[in-house]
């Protein structure tokens, strides 16, 4: 998203724009950066598929999946 930001005092700017700079990222992510930190924003945790560990939902639905398959296509599969 574009925005125009207005106000911004020119030292701070120019510190901003080296500090970014320097660190190889853009003015806008740096902006971000230092927003999320303000209002206490936790960066997301970015989890692997392999975290997922399966959930015991009682031996009653073992063969859930494929009563479900049997209502759902039934016609299919004759």
């Amino acid at each position: 998203m574009d925005t125009t930001i207005r106000n911004i005092n020119p030292f701070i700017y120019k510190k901003l724009k080296a500090k970014a700079s320097a660190e190889g990222i853009t003015i806008g992510e740096a902006i971000n950066r230092a927003v999320k930190t303000w209002l206490n924003i936790e960066p997301k945790k970015h989890r692997s598929i392999l975290e997922i560990r399966p959930e015991h939902i009682g031996k009653q639905y073992r063969h859930l999946s494929e009563e479900v398959d049997e209502i759902l296509y039934k016609e299919e599969m004759t």
